[in-house]
């Protein structure tokens, strides 16, 4: 028997047939917030390597919590590709299950996985198999071919069926079979083309992952769901019950999803487009690569084509349990705002009428595209913090546990100085022309304590959290007093050799440290060490820098005051995620640039790192997200960038003429300054822009954008093209010099 017929055989007498089947691969994303933790510290057991790595953790492993979180999950590496791959070896299709686990492997967006998460991707010895760079799959258990097949076949079948038919009911339906059977014509060429380029974009040649295949993968979800509607079609189309019972239902079901289809269908075509203009080179395309004609056509998607993703298939790239709570998560945000900023009486009677958007996926769908095309980041921001009310930490007080120590205090004014090296207090202003927001006395503090990030502050001060499971020697220097304690501490413990810093996400404008303890909780009372998490002031109020500022301040300030917070000084680790993951990759550049001590590791959960106008992947997957969609992150961008949120833009600024090339804006953040921001590209000096004149004017360009977003929506677009702060590397972390980046420490990616 070869290696990985043993390998296979093991690892089926160790896993059910229930658990090898998933209907998607999000459905084994099982690991919580202790177990993670509990693996991730325990290999900071070791000395953390300072050399710099990207290390891709694959979160599916349902292995017990005593592993180490970064240590290697299994010895179950399967070379795909020593599989056959003819007719006669594909998988065949369950119609319970469409996919089928071939492998023992739970990572589905690439075709194999390292053996250990600690090894160097650039390291020339890899215990990982050699991969050719064409795959036949893009998804370990998928097979495209059977399920278009399958879902042309059974289309064209029913489609005869109901043209033979003359009834207004078989007409619709027959209508949408047409439908169907056009776009999957379509979209089949357009898969075959971006799997063939597959290889150009992925991560490594042994981690074969990247936007292009998850947007494929997508498609190919949607496919089958629909497969599963034309089977109950198909088995009850005939008979007066269907007319009677089925047919409406499963109308509304196809409808929904043929336009899924059409929508899939549109982004597929645009990928192919946008895997031409990046030369098979880059993931990212700078807009200034890309003509203006083809920009629009973007903006088109966003605009017409996200409504088909909120209704009965929200959420449909997701696990069940993740869909259903999208759902109740959209129809309250469609409820929320009927009631934002509304009477007491008026919102009492929306709130009545809120089942609505759950009985009926239609309106949820249509009111949720409204609200991402029309609302402004005030919106954004307030729904957000619901999260951060008084009701709501309340309630989560009897969710996260208790630990010891709960210390919610400020740090500041003075400079910090470390081995000659002076950091000063944050000093970037606050925004005096925004509106503000939220400005509660219940946003980011403790339950006695009324300042927060959401709150004014005094200048130059930074409000951070500590949360330790024990009392430790030295905390009592900050002091500890009675109302800091959640729980009797019966002893001090000694210093603890690692300490944990954290900032949290919330698109740089909500939430805070306190809507994050349902985990940090867990964190101190499984790692048994102190966690400082951050609470950064928030935009629009303080734009960038600020919360860059603030960050590396507390940075500086844990590592003069370690015995302050029980903490020998050892080893530091710095954790965010969305938001707080681009924060702390700030961090670590500025330390760098400065000369600080680094952090031992940073570990960045699902954290933006390009945040400049460009055009990639994401940004497409972001048009059928639910929970951050492209509308939501445009405006959070927007307000981190400083730019201000005019109700009804200046008529001259969208219908003036200019034939001269757009040009970066000059009024943004000009005074921040590091050896980062001043690097210049020699390629992109070299390479002029491309010119608006050569099919679209610029004039002309942005008439039609205004057409097709609404006029306010095409001035923040605007704005934000305009601006070369989101290129800046503290905000875009990719744009940072290669030198500093060689610096890194360990860095992982979640």
């Amino acid at each position: 028997m070869s290696t990985n017929e043993e390998l296979l055989a093991v690892n089926n007498e160790q896993i059910g047939a229930k658990e090898r089947r998933s209907s998607s691969f999000t459905d084994r994303l099982s690991i919580g917030p202790i177990a993670a933790a509990t693996r991730l510290m325990s290999s900071f057991s070791r000395q953390s390597q300072p050399t710099a790595s990207a290390e891709l953790t694959d979160t599916n492993n349902k292995s017990s919590t005593s592993l180490s979180f970064f240590s290697p999950f299994t010895k179950r590496l399967l070379p795909t590709r020593n599989r056959s791959t003819s007719p006669k070896s594909a998988p065949t299709l369950s119609t319970s299950s469409p996919f089928l686990v071939n492998s023992p492997h739970t990572m589905r967006s690439s075709a194999t996985t390292p053996s250990g998460l600690n090894y160097n991707l650039k390291s020339p010895t890899t215990c990982a198999p050699n991969i050719d760079s064409a795959p036949e799959t893009v998804d370990l258990d998928f097979n495209f071919e059977l399920t278009y097949n399958q879902l042309r076949e059974l289309a064209e079948v029913n489609c005869n069926y109901f043209t033979q038919q003359k009834t207004d009911v078989c007409r619709r339906f027959e209508h949408l079979l047409i439908q169907i059977l056009h776009s999957v014509e379509l979209s089949v060429p357009l898969i075959q083309y971006l799997r063939d380029n597959f290889h150009h974009f992925d991560y490594s040649t042994e981690i074969r992952a990247n936007g292009y295949r998850t947007l494929a993968v997508a498609h190919g979800q949607a496919c089958l769901r629909t497969l599963d509607i034309l089977r109950q079609v198909d088995t009850k189309r005939v008979g007066l019950l269907f007319n009677l019972m089925y047919s409406s239902r499963l109308f509304q079901d196809l409808e929904s999803w043929t336009k899924v289809l059409v929508g899939m269908q549109h982004l597929l075509s645009f990928s192919v487009k946008m895997v031409d203009y990046s030369c098979k080179k880059v993931l990212c395309i700078d807009a200034n690569e890309v003509p203006l004609d083809v920009e629009l056509e973007y903006f088109r998607i966003v605009a017409f084509d996200s409504e088909y993703f909120f209704g009965r298939t929200c959420g449909f790239q997701f696990a069940q349990s993740m869909q259903t709570m999208l759902t109740f998560l959209l129809a309250g945000l469609a409820t929320y705002h009927e009631t934002y900023n509304r009477s007491i009486p008026f919102a009492a009677a929306r709130l009545a009428t809120a089942p609505k958007y759950i009985l009926f996926p239609e309106q949820r769908a249509k009111k949720c595209a409204t609200i991402f095309r029309d609302c402004d980041y005030l919106f954004c921001k307030s729904f957000w913090n619901l999260v951060d009310h008084d009701y709501i930490k309340m309630g989560s007080r009897y969710i996260a546990p208790s630990v010891t120590v709960s210390k919610y205090f400020q740090i500041g004014p003075e400079p910090i100085e470390l081995d000659s090296i002076i950091v000063p207090p944050p000093t970037a202003s606050a925004s005096v022309e925004e509106p503000k927001g939220q400005v509660a006395g219940t946003i980011g503090a403790g339950s006695d304590n009324p300042t927060g990030s959401g709150s004014a502050q005094p200048k130059q001060l930074v409000n951070v959290k500590l949360l330790s499971s024990q009392l430790r020697e030295g905390m009592s220097e900050l002091p500890i007093r009675k109302g800091d304690l959640e729980t009797s501490a019966t002893k001090t413990l000694p210093m603890s050799d690692q300490i944990l810093m954290h900032v949290h996400g919330g698109g740089f404008i909500a939430t805070s440290s306190t809507t994050h303890e349902v985990y940090l909780r867990p964190w101190a009372l499984a790692l048994e060490i102190p966690i400082v998490s951050v609470d950064y002031s928030l935009a629009p109020e303080y734009p960038f820098p600020r919360a860059i500022e603030e960050c590396f301040y507390a940075y500086a300030w844990i590592l003069k005051n370690a015995s302050k917070l029980g903490w020998t000084g050892k080893t530091i680790l710095l954790v965010g995620d969305s938001a707080g993951g681009n924060l702390i990759t700030a961090v670590t550049i500025k330390a760098i640039e400065v000369g600080l001590r680094k952090p031992d590791a940073i570990i960045c959960f699902y954290t933006p790192f390009l945040l400049g106008y460009s055009m990639s992947p994401s940004r497409l997957m972001a048009i059928m997200d639910p929970l951050l969609n492209t509308g939501f992150l445009w405006r959070c961008l927007a307000a981190y960038a400083g730019i201000k949120a005019d109700n009804e833009p200046p008529e001259d600024e969208l219908t003036s003429t200019k034939d001269s090339q757009i040009t970066p804006g000059k009024d943004l953040q000009n005074n921040v300054d590091s050896p980062s921001a001043r690097q210049t590209d020699p390629e992109q000096q070299s390479q002029p822009k491309v010119q608006a004149s050569g099919r679209m004017r610029e004039d002309t360009y942005y008439a039609r954008l205004s057409d097709i977003v609404g006029s306010r929506q095409a001035y923040l677009l605007r704005k934000l093209r305009e601006s070369t702060l989101p290129n800046h590397p503290y905000m875009s972390p990719l744009r940072a010099l290669d030198d500093i980046l060689r610096q890194f420490p360990t860095t992982y990616l979640i």
